[in-house]
């Protein structure tokens, strides 16, 4: 079994939308059977957290170039195209996931 994936959810304030996007993206890791460190931050915490973690997931836009994948995670507070969502995020963490083990 190879290192878990290194996770930053950042939402504007760094608790309250995060926290409803960082349980939905664990229970995806979850179901595809890789392991997750999660950690919360704020949208300007990005560009000094984006060289710790493998893959950032925002609430909200984020236009910045940064070392890592970045991904919109809105759906999971607007139920709009969820399930969309959900199998991107899959196809996106499994790819990673082959990529750093």
């Amino acid at each position: 079994m190879g290192r878990p994936i290194k996770a930053m959810v950042a939402c504007g304030s760094g608790i309250a939308t995060s926290t409803v996007a960082a349980n939905a993206i664990k229970e995806i890791f979850d179901e595809v059977g890789i392991e997750v460190n999660l950690i919360k931050g704020t949208v300007s915490e990005i560009a000094t957290k984006a060289d710790e973690v493998d893959i950032v997931f925002v609430t909200n836009c984020y236009r910045e170039k940064i070392s890592c994948p970045i991904v919109n995670v809105t759906a999971f507070l607007t139920g709009i195209k969820r399930e969309k969502k959900v199998a991107e995020i899959k196809e996106i963490i499994l790819d990673l996931n082959e990529t750093i083990n």
